[in-house]
């Protein structure tokens, strides 16, 4: 009879001790998904995902009125302000009668939102609190898609109000194409055939979890501050969906027959029901978002959690390599490198790629082209950067806090031993510049990977 860590060490060995090139087609599918279900789970076990989803409930619950409150000004101005009302009761539709009562309450709460009485301290505290729920869920999904640098608010702002509203009015649009199909003669005769009221009626089951999935894909696609491809933004929007639709029947379940919780907790049982459905949606949403990113960067898929950190050696090479690459492509006018590119290029973890860019953005050596995503270009010119700034840059980045030499022990003969080793080093490192790397000459099989390399 075997444990249950008997059970976990065996279906480890079986998801990650196979190469996935001997594998026929169907299996490297079947261990593909399996890894990113085994790394998904595993990151929300270790609390990661967890503390954010538990962050965001907490911002939520301050930013949810004064966010309701901008929503149905805004869809006022078109004629759709019950839409809101609609939104939130779907959402809080696991709830059952609790559910009902919140959006009763919370509708009450927006409509009595009021500038002039509030005065401007209250009116901008609420619109603290949704500002502050946009900087969080947006630093929510770059943690996730291991993204340094957020957007700027002005960004964040346009894009997530024309996600609220450009969403709703293309569904609206294409439901009144619908119904302007169906009122025609022709397609309305059609459309009274046994044949077609079946698979309507099976299809309008299935419409809800569509609008879901392409809502969540829509979401993974604009959040992220880099590129997520559409084919890995639906595969974790359709696994969200379903594990949505789900956790939404087991909720509803569990409210219905959770009368002793409600006799417990009295007034604050629809607060606390609120708060774990809550938490359980943002957990959702997070987890949809790791599956994406795990589906479309294969290379952070391992048998262990987290990476292992270059040595300062390697950090020092791959620092000088990126430098070059980066003053290389902008020499000869070629497109500049982006960070996943150029972790691509140099075979290096993007957690990895994450230090060397601060190392040389800090220290002035490179800065960031405006678009999206960022691209690499240099800040000095290449007759101006020498490898030994290089080589300071990547030390101050690694030993940003240190122990002051001074208060360590001397001895002479040590001390001498790594005085001539600074000054061998710096006799070579200082002289050297990237001008002088890019002018020397390359050898034909590194000539020829370099060439092959797509960014």
């Amino acid at each position: 009879m075997f444990g249950s860590a008997s059970l976990i060490e065996r279906l480890h060995a079986l998801i990650w001790d196979r190469t996935l090139d001997d594998q026929p087609f169907w299996m490297r599918a079947i261990l593909i998904a399996a890894r990113i279900g085994w790394a998904t789970a595993r990151d929300i076990a270790g609390g990661a995902l967890s503390l954010r989803a538990m962050s965001l409930v907490y911002t939520t619950l301050l930013a949810l009125v004064p966010a309701l409150a901008i929503a149905f000004a805004i869809f006022r101005a078109f004629g759709f302000d019950s839409y809101i009302e609609t939104i939130m009761a779907d959402f809080l539709a696991p709830l059952g009668d609790q559910g009902a009562e919140i959006t009763q309450r919370m509708m009450e709460f927006v409509q009595r939102v009021n500038a002039n009485v509030l005065g401007t301290v209250g009116f901008a505290f609420l619109l603290y609190t949704v500002i502050s729920l946009i900087n969080k869920v947006e630093a929510a999904f770059n943690s996730i898609w291991h993204v340094e640098s957020n957007r700027s608010f002005a960004r964040q702002f346009t894009e997530i109000v024309s996600m609220g509203i450009l969403g709703p009015l293309i569904v609206l649009t294409v439901v009144g194409i619908m119904a302007g199909a169906i009122s025609n003669t022709f397609i309305g005769s059609a459309a009274e055939h046994w044949l077609v009221v079946y698979i309507v009626e099976q299809s309008s089951r299935l419409l809800p979890f569509a609008v879901l999935i392409a809502a969540f894909a829509f979401i993974y696609m604009m959040i992220p501050n880099t590129r997520v491809k559409l084919d890995a933004a639906l595969v974790g929007a359709t696994v969200a969906g379903v594990v949505w639709g789900a956790a939404g029947w087991t909720f509803a379940t569990f409210v219905v027959k959770s009368a002793q919780y409600v006799a417990i907790y009295s007034a604050f049982a629809s607060l606390v029901f609120f708060m774990i459905w809550l938490y359980a949606a943002w957990l959702i949403l997070l987890g949809g978002c790791a599956i994406a990113f795990y589906y479309q960067n294969r290379a952070y898929l391992s048998a262990q959690a987290g990476v292992s950190p270059l040595t300062l050696r390697q950090l020092d090479r791959m620092a000088v390599q990126a430098l070059l690459l980066i003053h290389d492509a902008f020499e000869r006018a070629q497109t500049p490198w982006t960070e996943e590119a150029l972790a691509r290029r140099l075979h290096v973890p993007m957690e990895a790629m994450g230090e060397l860019s601060r190392a040389l953005c800090n220290a002035g050596l490179v800065t960031f082209a405006a678009g999206t995503p960022p691209r690499f270009v240099p800040a000095r010119p290449a007759d101006k950067t020498r490898v030994a700034d290089v080589l300071d840059a990547v030390r101050a980045q690694r030993y940003k806090r240190h122990v002051e030499d001074a208060s360590l022990a001397h001895e002479p003969r040590v001390e001498a031993f790594f005085g001539a080793l600074a000054a061998r080093e710096a006799e070579l490192a200082d002289p050297t510049t990237i001008a002088s790397l890019l002018a020397a000459e390359e050898p034909a099989a590194e000539a020829g990977k370099a060439t092959a390399a797509g960014r």
